[in-house]
């Protein structure tokens, strides 16, 4: 009792403001020196060089709980404590999860995620966290015993568990939900231009969508070859049966030359609907017949062929993780007269410019979180090679403030846009940057 009442009187007379530069990073080790005599010092430091346990080791000396011992070690390292450690979800990080576990346990402390991206750490010891490759010096860092750190990390192992023994199944409904939504897009586009029904064809390589207005043109786009294979898996699984959708209710899914080759027919026949199947079954009799109804009648998507009169296309490669959003850029942009490559995080992003060195792109888009590489990671890896420090990049963002726009320039990027902003915006700053570009190319 008398080392109990001790050490309580020496942390109650304590005056020491509790937050401080999280930055700096300081160590347990100085904690436990300044609350606990030298000899007991020695002998907690003696008898485990695993840091996780000082704090336990120290508390059980002086008769304290661990709580109360981390609370006043986080007191006098002017850092912030917590009592709870919220379980992590590292299985947003897919095949590193694992990896990113046994890190965490080694340095004793535990991720506090925004979605998939990491704001913060709870640690046992500040100073093990600066050995983890993904603190950079801006997120937040707190102190908490070593039983409430573990246990998150107990709970975030089971996910992790969970999630590999049911992989197959997660990655399946991920991708029937990718589906759905792509659907989503193709069918309100097709309605809003008063069709009532699409082709989803493939030739070679390449897939489109196709389907004929109201005023009876032609319309066209393609599909994403990453999309593709699943959105005709998930299409044919309706095969002569009835898809339903929201917005125009039951579709009949039917095969049309080919098990790739699908008619999604929904609503009341009508004229207009009957000069569609006419011209689907052309298209479907002569390729020629094909290209000449698209050239004669110019694709909604912008899709039709550029004579050689007309400018070069601007190539553009935009890094960016959410499908949706890079469905919506991919049809302005082509709209814009842009050629457009895409990657899902900014490591793919790196080894698809090395992988086409004499056909770099014009102007790259990415977007600022992303999981793997971060768009500040990718401009960093883009400004330290010299074969891609000249690309201009514009970083597209949802955040706002003064703070991300200063250090996004500091970083190298050319120009930052919000994600809210008028799409024009957005269009007016890759024609100027891709006219820069090819500014310095002829110089």
């Amino acid at each position: 009792m008398t080392r109990a009442r001790e050490f309580l009187r020496r942390i109650f007379f304590q005056r020491r403001k509790i937050g401080g530069d999280t930055k700096r990073l300081p160590s347990l080790a100085r904690a436990v020196k300044a609350l606990v005599p030298r000899s007991v010092m020695k002998e907690v430091v003696g008898s485990s060089h695993d840091r996780r346990q000082w704090g336990v080791l120290a508390a059980a000396w002086v008769g304290v709980s661990e709580r109360e011992f981390m609370s006043a070690a986080a007191r006098e390292l002017r850092m912030s404590y917590q009592d709870h450690v919220a379980t992590p979800d590292l299985t947003l990080f897919g095949s590193h999860a694992r990896e990113m576990m046994l890190s965490l346990r080694k340095a004793g402390a535990a991720m506090v995620l925004d979605g998939a991206r990491i704001v913060g750490f709870v640690a046992v010891d500040p100073a093990e966290v600066r050995g983890l490759s993904w603190y950079d010096g801006t997120q937040t860092v707190s102190m908490a015993p070593w039983t409430a750190v573990a246990r998150a990390l107990d709970l975030a192992e089971r996910m992790i568990l969970e999630y590999e023994a049911n992989a197959d199944r997660y990655e399946s409904m991920r991708k029937r939900e990718q589906c759905e939504k792509v659907m989503r897009i193709l069918i309100g586009e097709a309605v809003s231009h008063g069709a009532f029904g699409l082709d989803i064809l493939t030739d070679g390589e390449q897939a489109r969508y196709q389907f004929t207005t109201v005023e009876g043109k032609v319309a066209a786009g393609g599909i994403h070859r990453d999309v593709f294979e699943s959105l005709i898996g998930y299409v044919t699984s309706f095969d002569n049966e009835t898809l339903m959708d929201p917005s125009v209710g039951s579709i009949l899914v039917r095969s049309i030359g080919g098990p790739t080759n699908l008619r999604l027919s929904w609503g009341r026949s009508t004229r207009a609907q009957e000069n569609a199947r006419e011209v689907g079954e052309q298209l479907e009799q002569s390729p020629r017949l094909a290209r000449e109804a698209l050239e004669e009648k110019p694709p909604v998507a912008d899709t039709s062929r550029r004579v050689a009169s007309e400018p070069e296309q601007i190539s553009v490669l935009v890094v960016d993780d959410n499908p949706m959003f890079c469905r919506v850029l991919e049809r302005m942009l082509k709209r814009e007269g842009c050629e457009v490559a895409f990657a899902e995080d900014g490591k793919i992003a790196i080894e698809r410019l090395r992988a086409c060195v004499e056909h770099l792109p014009k102007v790259v888009i990415c977007d600022l979180h992303m999981p793997r590489m971060s768009g500040s990671e990718l401009v960093r890896a883009m400004k330290a090679d010299p074969q891609f420090a000249h690309i201009p990049i514009l970083m597209l963002t949802s955040d706002e403030g003064a703070d991300t726009e200063v250090s996004a320039l500091e970083l190298g990027v050319d120009v930052l846009v919000g994600k809210s902003r008028d799409p024009r915006i957005l269009c007016a700053h890759i024609s100027r940057l891709a006219r820069r570009a090819g500014v310095r190319e002829a110089a």
